[in-house]
């Protein structure tokens, strides 16, 4: 076996009363979907010859790393097989290639690739090496817009770990799942509560949290208190975190005060052509609001929903001129601006200068703030 397999940070023993839970690896398919993953990790890819190379790091301290390979298919435009070295030997020439058709999504070409590799452990029980079936999805994006050619392979996790007990009479399911996608759990990582006739409830990303915070079953609260790094057994114990799970529910919901924002039924009147706004606001001496966002971005819909509707954002929008840009159909304007992540949102005087600049979620009472110009 690989020397410091396993290896990893375990969590503090556990205490009297804990639950000791034995999990298993689970992979998406029969054993269910999870419904949520990780932003997608980035391996930097160097040019070998025609390929393009790099390597993925799972596992302890001592484990080689999975070496990875992007070709070309006679005739293909852009990359469209995947080798991956499945035993860790080094060598790409015995290993089955993965293949794909790349699909163009939003102006852009996309190669996805999905397969499982195992990531060597060592058993908390038997304490023998054995290996942990760890399914990823890979994805290569190659925007034909751009000069730079892509040198990024983005990848994610698929799988996670499953195990039942019962908590003080109550039959329920574990689910322990890598948010760090290291191949080795611990506090960084998240885990879920649920009852185990209600098993859809494990799988959702509302039921997640890190590892290093309790979580919920009915009205009891329960923390981790001792992680092996395989994720093959956890220690629970009861915990109170001092508030009921409603004021719990409460608290962390951020969005209530925008959706409790008083609405007539208008919403900001955006203009969607930027040159034309940018025209428009030197014309009339007003400033230009531009709100960099995308179709598939999350809060920019949370912000069109409960921001943009609410009256006291759109009074304040009357004195701007505003403006959505669609940051995958203006690459110009992304790169001009140096926007890195949506939404993000800019106020730029007359003349073109930058006053203020947003990234992310902007609730209400800071969208009014914003639209105010400085000074």
């Amino acid at each position: 076996g690989w020397a410091g397999m396993g290896c990893g940070r375990e969590m503090p023993a556990g205490k009297e009363g804990s639950i000791v839970v034995s999990l298993s690896p689970k992979e998406p398919g029969r054993d269910g979907r999870l419904l949520w993953s990780p932003k997608g990790k980035k391996l930097s890819l160097r040019e070998a010859g025609s390929f393009l190379e790099t390597e993925l790091h799972l596992g302890g301290p001592g484990v080689p790393p999975v070496r990875l390979r992007l070709s070309r298919s006679p005739g293909a435009e852009t990359y469209d097989t995947l080798f991956v070295d499945m035993d860790r030997d080094g060598d790409l020439e015995d290993e089955v290639p993965l293949k794909t058709k790349p699909r163009k999504i939003r102006g852009k070409v996309w190669s996805n690739f999905s397969t499982s590799v195992s990531v060597p452990v060592r058993d908390p029980v038997s304490g023998k090496n054995t290996e942990n079936p760890y399914p990823l999805a890979f994805w290569y994006v190659v925007d034909p817009r751009s000069k730079t050619p892509s040198r990024i392979l983005r990848f994610s996790r698929r799988g996670w770990m499953e195990g039942e007990t019962t908590l003080q009479g109550v039959k329920a399911l574990v689910l322990l799942t890598e948010r760090e996608m290291d191949g080795v759990y611990d506090s960084r990582d998240s885990w879920a509560l649920a009852p185990a006739d209600s098993p859809k409830i494990l799988f959702s990303a509302k039921s997640a949290r890190s590892c290093a915070r309790h979580a919920w079953l009915g009205e009891r609260a329960y923390k981790i208190v001792e992680l092996h790094p395989s994720g093959r057994r956890l220690v629970l114990v009861p915990f109170d975190p001092g508030v009921t799970r409603a004021e719990e529910a409460r608290r962390a919901d951020k969005l209530a005060p925008d959706r409790a924002a008083e609405r007539s039924g208008k919403s900001v009147a955006f203009l969607h052509d930027f040159e034309k706004a940018a025209a428009l606001s030197r014309r009339r001496g007003k400033p230009l609001f531009v709100d960099f966002e995308t179709s598939w971005c999350g809060p920019c819909k949370l912000m069109d929903r409960w921001v943009y509707t609410a009256d006291r954002v759109v009074s304040a929008a009357e004195g701007v001129v505003a403006v959505k840009v669609d940051g995958d159909e203006r690459r110009d304007l992304v790169k001009r601006y140096e926007i890195k992540a949506f939404p993000t949102l800019l106020l730029l005087d007359p003349k073109g200068k930058v006053l203020k600049r947003a990234v992310g979620y902007t609730g209400v009472k800071a969208m009014k703030a914003f639209l105010r110009p400085p000074g």
